[in-house]
């Protein structure tokens, strides 16, 4: 159960990228446009805006067709990256000498993307990593202003500097308090689901237990589906306990559980009524077909060569649930067949009448 939530939470992911990606050309295609009529546009702009659409169409070929969304991923975060802090620096500087703090603060918009792509689609650890180097950068650029490593002639661009580091800190801190948040949340459907796979689920035999046989039966009554019910009780399995200890009969109980899993149809369920009984409800099976599949699980655990006592057997009630009847009188049913069987000598299958 709890691999099935982790595939559909994969899944998500990856289509999460995929809408992300046509975004991002969209956008990145009308800011190319806006700036190509208003003609502020620089020539590492345009090269920059080219190599970003063919990178994210590559990404996007990667997931669509090859099904390698981590790489994908890796890889866009890697360019968005480089050419982000490449493009920051060369703006800053070029800013710092002409004065003109347009380049740089257009290039400072789509910084924060950078946190955002980091912790959507990288590892915690890595995500954070990345997010504080990046953080680090920015400051830097600001340091080596006020040390006069880099002169400036525009105030504005000091100032512009300046106030990038302390919101970015915000981006930065709510960012990774997000992923914190995102991650024990995480962490508590988990633990939910766990709980709820150990109170349906026998620790021993890894199968159903009562509670969700009767979850199971309930269901199929509420959807009108039509199902018949096997009780199974392993023949004098007491005496397996007294004789050889209760490791082996617990090991017994794994054996016979995986010899009758093994002959069941894919739609049948079972489950651990209680002690050594044991219920299937064969999902769509009328009565023949019923009474044919108890009879296949009896003879193949009869024919089974258990690891330590050697020949075991098992008796069999079968009953049909119907329309103008209730999952207690079935299951009645079915336990009174199964009383018949052991009555009878054992190691038969009965079938109500």
């Amino acid at each position: 159960m709890v691999k099935g939530v982790k595939t559909d939470s994969l899944t998500e992911n990856s289509n999460l990228f995929v809408y992300l990606l046509m975004i991002g050309i969209a956008v990145v295609a009308m800011i190319w446009t806006l700036e190509e009529h208003y003609k502020v546009i620089l020539m590492y702009d345009r090269l920059g805006y080219v190599t970003s659409i063919v990178v994210a169409l590559f990404c996007l070929l990667l997931v669509r067709f090859f099904a390698l969304a981590n790489l994908a991923k890796v890889l866009l975060f890697g360019y968005i990256s480089l050419y982000l802090i490449s493009l920051t620096i060369a703006s800053y500087i070029s800013s710092a000498h002409t004065g003109d703090i347009y380049s740089f603060a257009s290039t400072l918009q789509w910084v924060p993307i950078l946190y955002l792509v980091a912790f959507l689609f990288l590892p915690v650890k890595q995500a954070i990593l990345s997010s504080i180097a990046i953080y680090v950068l920015l400051v830097t650029l600001l340091l080596l202003t006020y040390l006069g490593f880099i002169e400036t002639k525009s105030a504005s661009l000091e100032a512009l500097a300046l106030n990038i580091s302390l919101t970015h800190a915000v981006y930065l801190f709510c960012m990774i308090g997000v992923m914190r948040l995102k991650q024990t949340q995480k962490d508590s459907q988990l633990k939910a689901l766990q709980m709820e796979h150990a109170a349906n689920n026998d620790g021993l035999l890894g199968i159903g237990n009562r509670r969700l046989l009767q979850s199971e039966l309930n269901a199929r009554v509420a959807k009108n589906t039509p199902f018949s019910l096997l009780l199974i009780d392993i023949d004098f399995f007491k005496a397996i306990n007294d004789i050889h200890g209760h490791l082996v009969g617990d090991d017994t109980l794994r054996e016979i559980c995986q010899c009758m899993s093994d002959n069941l149809r894919p739609q049948d369920t079972i489950g651990r009524w209680g002690g050594e009984e044991f219920l299937v409800i064969a999902n769509g099976a009328k009565f023949d077909t019923a009474v044919n599949l108890a009879e296949r699980l009896r003879s193949a655990v009869e024919s089974y060569a258990f690891s330590t006592v050697g020949r075991v057997t098992i008796s069999i009630g079968v009953a049909q649930f119907h329309e103008n009847t209730s999952v207690s009188q079935t299951f009645a049913e079915a336990d009174k067949a199964l009383y018949k069987a052991k009555g009878s000598g054992r190691n038969q299958v009965v079938a109500a009448a």
